[in-house]
């Protein structure tokens, strides 16, 4: 009796490992690319909400199965939204989400703690044909000036992203770069090998 308990002991750890591996192992989904679109103006005044919608596919790849399934949970989406400052050496923009009262009109949105001003992660609603997961979010305007929105990962759909508007604005240690300002922490990206920004200006 005593060694049948042992045995039980020992084997039971075991079976346990491998029921946990099971519950905890997911099949491997590829996801599709969010589509971003901004209303579609160079200039914006005070008065006016600059709406950022975002779309994709309530499919994902499924690499395991070689097929396209449903998401029950897509991905969120992130992106930033920075103002442009006469440049130093280093940047050209800088964290700006308080330069706007934020209007949430579809899907639900948290902050990065790390900078709480630049980033927002945005986590769509399915619509009602169960096709695509969307948010939908708008910017008015508190402060004049020149403004980007960056994407991390988001394809624009805007035909325009208004490029003219950063030619104003040359980082002299950092030719044809964008310098991002997120809470003291600077990044980079070249111009010429990203189009995942949109600039606009308020007047």
């Amino acid at each position: 009796m005593l060694k049948k308990l042992w045995i039980l002991i020992l084997i039971v750890p075991i079976l346990m490992a491998f029921q946990c591996e099971d519950e905890f192992e997911e099949s491997p989904l590829v996801y599709n690319v969010y589509k971003a679109k901004v209303t579609p103006e160079a200039n914006f005044s005070l008065n006016d909400t600059i709406w950022i919608t975002g779309r994709v596919s309530s499919n994902a790849f499924d690499e395991s199965m070689n097929d396209s399934v449903f998401s029950n949970s897509p991905q969120k989406d992130v992106f930033s939204i920075y103002k442009f400052f006469e440049p130093n050496d280093l940047s050209n923009v800088r964290d700006a989400i308080n330069q706007f009262t934020l209007v949430f009109e579809m899907g639900q949105f948290s902050f990065f703690s790390t900078c709480e001003n630049a980033q927002i992660q945005a986590l769509p609603e399915l619509e009602n044909s169960n096709l695509f997961y969307t948010y939908k979010i708008g910017l008015k305007p508190v402060t004049t000036g020149d403004y980007v929105i960056s994407w991390q990962n988001a394809i624009i759909q805007n035909s325009d992203r208004n490029e003219f508007i950063i030619e104003n604005y040359p980082i002299e240690n950092h030719p044809d770069q964008i310098g991002f300002n997120s809470c003291g922490s600077v990044s980079w990206r070249f111009l010429d090998e990203s189009e995942r920004e949109y600039y606009f200006s308020v007047q």
